[in-house]
């Protein structure tokens, strides 16, 4: 069979190509003809083979990804973005992920190992040469600078020089990344200092490092958390810094790069904090996790929902009937609100950040909607029985059917909103409209709409 070809997806040929292409991948792996994709797939290059996984559903991208050659499947892991990597890898992908991540230098290695769940994550650090420093790194907590900093950093000894230095990096080309920290170390592995490559270049041969090192080295402890590690380096104006253990000896450096990375890392949790999200989300928990990681706040603007709701009772006795149900609108909205709120963030982190997995727009769709349908049941039970509660001590009318409206409201309220929060940036993205800035509007007005709309008409088929 001939070879396939991914085409320019920017144009209009090239996209309905490219979904025809989709297709006949998709109905290979469904059939489990691992040999004819293979022949079809031989001479893609790695930025192909990514752009069509990432295309595919998540589950036939790991099939897919399981059956490449491991010489292919580093250099796509290579190009896919770090927060990605993790959506490649099952159970049954272990022995693929083993042999990667055994070619991978020591920091791309823990980079990849980091997006893993720890459980899977200790199965593959023993195939890398580096395991003791790499299982180090994945003990430490996820905000210490242990997790960002870099393990491949060039250290020399203070008595080297200059052509000592020059003819080790030489023989070490192939290993070497890019190098951008250049450390001196005492016997020990202690640092003394750092070196700048213009001075390096500049000095003869026979200079000793001693000599030319600069000591304004900003040291700090592998359980340092990141925060102050990036704080530190702002107030003394320092971008390298060394990583030390508790003996004091230099175990990885933390460049402009990493800082970078933590500036990042730090802007994204604060968003997602901003949302009443937990910083540890990411666009593919299971609808069991978007429960356990979001109900808690939901609950917390249940409780201030309801304390409005409360004022706006304690009127019941001058109001007519419909006041009771009046009494429920700030709940209604507010916990609706939320809701949305959450699932816009998510969405809208994934788009500015770039980290979208394409081929799992519809999955996530599914994912949000029974994770805001969980919430809604979890929030309207809760109120129902506080309304049974309730109806102990004050004398309500039907306080059955009233906590049933308020059961069934609540969850239809939640799904929706939930549903239409994760659904609304894609489509202001579509529109070329900035999601950041236009979700609020949208969220607030939709939810205001259709929450007290469906409330009452629940409310209208139950109660009234």
């Amino acid at each position: 069979m001939p070879s396939l070809t991914w085409l320019d997806d920017s144009t209009e040929d090239g996209k309905k190509a490219n979904r025809k292409l989709l297709k006949q991948l998709d109905h290979w792996i469904a059939d489990n003809q691992k040999a004819a994709l293979l022949d079809a797939l031989a001479d893609w290059p790695a930025a192909d083979t990514l752009a069509a996984l990432t295309r595919l559903r998540p589950a036939r991208a790991r099939v897919m990804f399981d059956w490449i050659p491991d010489a292919l499947g580093l250099k796509v892991m290579a190009e896919l973005d770090p927060d990605l990597r993790a959506v490649l890898f099952s159970q049954t992908s272990l022995a693929t992920f083993s042999n990667i991540i055994a070619m991978m230098d020591v920091d791309e290695a823990v980079d990849t190992l980091l997006e893993l769940p720890r459980s899977f994550a200790a199965q593959l650090v023993s195939a890398h040469p580096e395991t003791a420093q790499i299982t180090a790194v994945l003990q430490a907590r996820d905000d210490s600078a242990a997790t960002v900093m870099r393990l491949g950093v060039l250290m020399a000894p203070a008595d080297w020089t200059v052509a000592q230095l020059t003819q080790d990096i030489r023989s070490r080309s192939r290993n070497l990344a890019k190098i951008d920290m250049m450390f001196v170390v005492d016997a020990d592995r202690k640092p003394l200092g750092f070196l700048r490559f213009r001075e390096v270049l500049a000095a003869t041969d026979n200079v000793i490092l001693r000599d030319i090192l600069h000591p304004e080295l900003l040291l700090v402890s592998a359980d340092w958390d990141r925060k102050d590690v990036l704080s530190m380096s702002r107030a003394k104006n320092l971008h390298a810094i060394g990583v030390i253990d508790g003996t004091g000896k230099l175990v990885g450096g933390i460049s402009p790069r990493e800082l970078a990375e933590i500036v990042r890392e730090e802007a994204e949790e604060d968003m997602l904090r901003m949302g009443s999200v937990s910083p540890a989300t990411t666009q593919f928990d299971s609808p069991l996790t978007i429960l356990r990681r979001r109900l808690p706040w939901l609950l917390g603007g249940l409780g201030g929902a309801g304390f409005a709701a409360g004022v706006i009772g304690s009127f019941e006795d001058a109001l007519a009937q419909a006041a009771v149900l009046a009494s429920f609108i700030p709940v209604v909205m507010a916990t609706a609100g939320n809701a949305g709120i959450q699932a816009s963030t998510v969405s809208v982190q994934s788009l500015t950040s770039g980290v979208n997995w394409r081929g799992d727009f519809a999955g996530r769709i599914f994912r949000e909607l029974l994770g805001a349908m969980f919430n809604g049941l979890a929030i309207g039970s809760i109120t129902a029985i506080l309304v049974l509660l309730v109806s102990q001590i004050i004398p309500l009318h039907a306080p059955l059917y009233l906590a049933l409206t308020a059961l069934c409201a609540l969850t239809l309220v939640t799904t929706i909103a939930g549903t239409i929060g994760a659904v609304i940036p894609f489509v202001l993205k579509t529109l070329r409209l900035d999601p950041a800035v236009a979700t609020g509007i949208f969220i607030t007005t939709t939810n205001d709409v259709f929450g007290v709309l469906i409330f009452f008409l629940v409310a209208s088929a139950l109660y009234l």
